[in-house]
């Protein structure tokens, strides 16, 4: 919902009363502007039951409510717009991640730790800075199932969270092609190492815990494109993913999907390099991942979902897996539907990917090589 800001009713005195008077008549004068403000409250609540095998080293069966994501993250916001005239906005956004089933907040307890950040924006584009998405996060108009807590995305959980503190962000979008850049003076000082967490900004290394991103992505009516590069900067310390900060994880992707009536197709592709990975089998790994799904609406009131996805590793690791999941949703109205959602991990002999995510407590992961099952009931609203 949306409200417009406003003066609150009050009584004033005869001095602000005449300050008043006055800021209206310069408003009024020929050639002035008057700014028009906007404020808009949104969010989803999604949650729901999910059983998950497979899971530690007694390879044990779960029945609980997951925290981070279901068919789609809770969270909630504020989007604002404020008119500065000459065709120029400042914007700003506050997003909140929470858990609904214990009502605790996501992104390491931080009470915006989705989104937060301020900017202007005009003909030119949007210039923000705070905490924002990397660009990858932006290019993956292929990922037809997106943070469904069961999808192609469970083999590369930094997609559906690439969130960097610190960051600049430029974005320009004309004709149905968007271009973006985003730098990171230091990211992610409370996520986990999967989600791209480091130590935040650093006072004597100017490259330590440093990301940066570029996206170029084009959307017309029935198919879209985008492809993005995506590095991070090692300088976490001892005990981390990436000690150094000659350590570098760079991702770069090529996307896209296309509308058939009432289907959509999406495929994508992902090379990954990874100077941070120090194992016995794999040093400096690069992996290739690709994805393909697709979406059907059989009814309006009916969507099926399917996807398929699966990483490769270099150096005969057998460190890779593969995913399939499926989707049944039901919309009981524009804003509310249920669901049922079903997916199978199959690890290859070193992995040990999860089926859910399994990045933030209570992890679900299972030992290498044992593949894993999930599904879940739920139900999401979104306002």
């Amino acid at each position: 919902m949306s409200s417009r800001l406003g003066r609150t009713g009050r009584a004033f005195s005869w001095r602000q009363t005449i300050w008043w008077g006055l800021a209206s008549l310069a408003a009024c004068a020929p050639g002035a502007s008057q700014a028009q403000s906007s404020v808009t409250l949104y969010g989803i609540i999604d949650t729901g039951i999910e059983y998950v095998t497979n899971v530690g080293a007694h390879q044990s069966s779960v029945v609980r409510m997951p925290s981070l994501t279901a068919s789609i993250p809770s969270r909630w916001g504020l989007r604002g717009k404020e008119d500065l005239g000459g065709g120029l906005s400042a914007v700003f956004v506050l997003e909140s991640g929470f858990a609904p089933s214990q009502g605790t907040l996501n992104q390491g307890g931080r009470l915006f730790g989705r989104q937060a950040y301020v900017g202007l924006s005009g003909r030119w584009g949007t210039l923000s800075l705070g905490r924002q998405y990397s660009q990858i996060y932006w290019a993956l108009p292929g990922d037809t199932m997106g943070p469904n807590v069961y999808a192609a995305g469970d083999l590369d959980p930094y997609l559906s969270q690439a969130r960097l503190d610190n960051a600049v962000a430029y974005t320009f979008t004309s004709s149905g092609l968007t271009v973006g850049v985003t730098y990171s003076f230091g990211r992610d000082a409370v996520d986990s190492a999967p989600a791209g967490g480091c130590a935040g900004q650093s006072p004597t290394d100017w490259r330590a815990c440093k990301s940066m991103s570029a996206m170029v992505k084009y959307e017309a009516a029935t198919w879209g494109v985008a492809t993005a590069i995506d590095r991070n900067y090692g300088g976490g310390g001892p005990g981390s993913p990436q000690p150094n900060t000659s350590q570098t994880d760079t991702r770069a992707v090529i996307d896209g999907y296309v509308k058939l009536g009432t289907s959509t197709i999406g495929a994508g592709y992902l090379h990954r390099i990874n100077h941070g990975v120090q194992t016995p089998t794999v040093v400096d790994a690069v992996s290739n991942y690709w994805w393909l799904g697709g979406t059907y609406f059989p009814v309006p009131q009916i969507a099926l979902d399917a996807q398929f996805g699966h990483i490769s590793v270099n150096g005969g690791s057998s460190a890779g897996a593969s995913v399939i999941a499926a989707r049944v949703s039901y919309l009981l109205s524009k804003r509310t539907s249920v669901y049922v959602t079903a997916g199978r991990m199959f690890n290859q002999r070193n992995a040990a990917f999860t089926i859910d995510g399994g990045v933030i407590p209570p992890a679900s992961t299972p030992l290498p090589g044992v593949d894993q099952t999930g599904a879940m009931v739920g139900v999401r609203h979104q306002f």
